[in-house]
């Protein structure tokens, strides 16, 4: 049998007990409600930037007044290359993986310091700069494909700082690496026709650095290969096997 006294030691026991756990359920509640306003008078943060897309620059040569290699009066390289360019945008894009960027979209006369401020602005992650080749005769065939090198960079070694080769370092390997999956992918285009890796300084590219790769993709002047050049569904398998080997590159 309890006392009175007993009974209110319990009483207020229990009351002190109801009271923390109030004061505890109320913290946690506050608490909630500021990680849900926080946000909203705060903002949301940005998106981290490994999320931003990469970006493509596709570089049809030529354009406008510069045909480059004829093919008859009403056709020439540009014609080519930008139809090319053109089939390569619509199939990366099929994907949403990249942001897509050409120097030109139409029959337009772009000198080589326009291209150059274009790929400057744009900043892209790659560039590919398509070609078509010509030779004397018609027995030349197959594609070659050309890539900023190290050969060419033995002087420098010993006036560039250490954070800047490694930069230098890393967009040479890239270029050589998107340059090994084009001629792959070409190769099931123009089987046994590769004329190989080629390093050589690429003008377009002069102060920036970007992996990129120079593509002839083929001769006109050879019969089999302008036929495949010039036919839509040839241009499709070549813009397909670009497009390929930029989804490997990333």
């Amino acid at each position: 049998m309890l006392t009175n006294t007993g009974t209110l030691l319990i009483s207020r026991r229990k009351y002190k007990s109801g009271e923390e756990m109030f004061y505890r359920t109320g913290k946690f509640f506050i608490l909630i409600l500021l990680l849900v306003i926080f946000p909203i008078i705060w903002g949301v943060p940005d998106l981290p930037a490994a999320e931003k897309k990469p970006l493509v620059v596709i570089d049809p040569a030529h354009g406008g007044q510069d045909s480059g290699v004829k093919i008859d009066d009403k056709t020439g390289e540009k014609d080519i290359t930008l139809a090319i360019a053109l089939l390569l945008q619509k199939e990366l894009a099929k994907n949403g993986n990249w942001e897509i960027m050409l120097t030109r979209d139409s029959d337009k006369t772009i000198s080589l310091e326009d291209r150059r401020k274009i790929i400057s602005q744009g900043k892209p992650d790659l560039l590919l700069s398509l070609h078509v080749n010509g030779g004397f005769s018609k027995g030349a065939s197959g594609f070659e494909i050309y890539y900023p090198g190290f050969l060419n960079l033995a002087d420098q070694k010993k006036q560039v700082k250490s954070g800047v080769k490694e930069t230098r370092d890393k967009y040479l390997k890239d270029s050589r690496k998107i340059a090994q999956l084009v001629q792959k992918n070409l190769d099931t285009l123009f089987p046994r026709k590769g004329r190989g890796l080629r390093e050589a300084e690429t003008p377009v590219l002069e102060g920036m650095d970007i992996p990129a790769v120079v593509v002839e993709i083929g001769f006109v002047t050879n019969p089999e290969e302008r036929k495949k050049l010039l036919s839509p569904a040839g241009q499709t398998e070549i813009a397909k096997a670009l497009a390929r080997s930029i989804k490997s590159f990333f």
